[in-house]
Formats: structure tokens, sequence, C-alpha cells
């Protein structure tokens, strides 16, 4: 008896139960999956639309970006620091009712240099739990929670700001 089934660590479906860690729904599923296009510079409108609430906070140790003008263009921004950004591996820590919170391994090539940087996170989201959108977005390099002083929050936050008047982000089309 042979098999067609391949096995693969790379966020191109949603992942099967089980695979990674603890097990999803089809909806959590997918959004890991969306969120790991994310992380891998494969930013889209319609992540957003579907995942995330407008006034979502999205934080990392260099940014605090707050709302969707904010947290689209650490996204977008993405590709151009960093042209290639693969998932190297993945596991679902925690999948409980308005959070998901799972650790990856991520490998980034700086554009321009061409260094390879692995970093390994500890991803943490908050979401709705009437629609299960994302309201909070942590990642926290290292499993370290966010430092909160004062001077760090100040540029972090700056960041977040700062950001969209660097990076454009595409409009969605309107419909008539």
């Amino acid at each position: 008896m042979t098999s067609n089934a391949t096995v693969s660590t790379a966020p191109t479906t949603a992942p099967a139960a089980g695979e990674h860690g603890l097990v999803l729904d089809e909806r959590r599923a997918q959004l890991v999956k969306n969120v790991q296009d994310l992380f891998s510079s494969k930013p889209r409108l319609e992540i957003f639309e579907q995942d995330w609430k407008k006034d979502a906070v999205f934080e990392d140790p260099i940014c605090i970006a707050k709302g969707d003008k904010e947290y689209m263009a650490q996204w977008y921004g993405m590709p151009k620091a960093f042209p290639q950004s693969e998932t190297l591996s993945w596991k679902v820590l925690k999948n409980e009712p308005g959070l998901i919170e799972y650790e990856q391994v991520q490998k980034y090539t700086v554009a321009g240099i061409h260094t390879v940087k692995e970093i390994k996170s500890l991803v943490h989201i908050e979401l709705d739990p009437t629609d299960n959108k994302i309201t909070r977005f942590e990642d926290r390099w290292n499993s370290k929670e966010m430092k909160s002083g004062w001077l760090g929050s100040k540029l972090r936050s700056f960041n977040g700001r700062f950001m969209p008047s660097l990076i454009s982000v595409p409009k969605p089309e309107s419909k008539l």
C-alpha cells in the first residue's frame, strides 16, 4: 500500500490536527497559518480583514503598533527588511477561549547584507471570543515578556506610529 501524503513544516496549508502541538479547530488553524504567512513576509489584505480587529495591538521588542494603520505597516514592512523568511518549526502550547500561544523558530534573511538570523519566539495571540479575531498580538523573542520601561515603551510606540509614513499598505478594493 502506498501513500501520497506528504508532511511539510512550511505554512502552505492550514495545519492538521495534532501535527504541531495542541489541536486547533479549522478556524484557529487557518488563523495560525495566516499568521505564519505574515511572519514569512507574505502579507495579504485578506489576512487582516479575516483575522484582525481594526483596533488590535501588535507588540514585539522593537515596536508597539496600535490600530490597523500601524500594525499593517509593520507586516508590510517585513518583505523590505527580510525578503526571505521561513518558519522552521512551531508548536501550539495554549488553545483556550480568547487565546492561542505557540512557539516558533523563524529564519530571517536580512535585506542588503544577506545575513541569516534565527529567532525563537513565543507568539501570544489574544482573540475576541465572539468572532475569534485578533485583539492583541505579541511576538515575544526568546519567550521573554515585553519590557515595560518608560523609555523603551516610548521608543517602541514611536516606531509603531512612524512606520506607516515609510511603508505603503495596499487599500481594499472598493465595492460598488
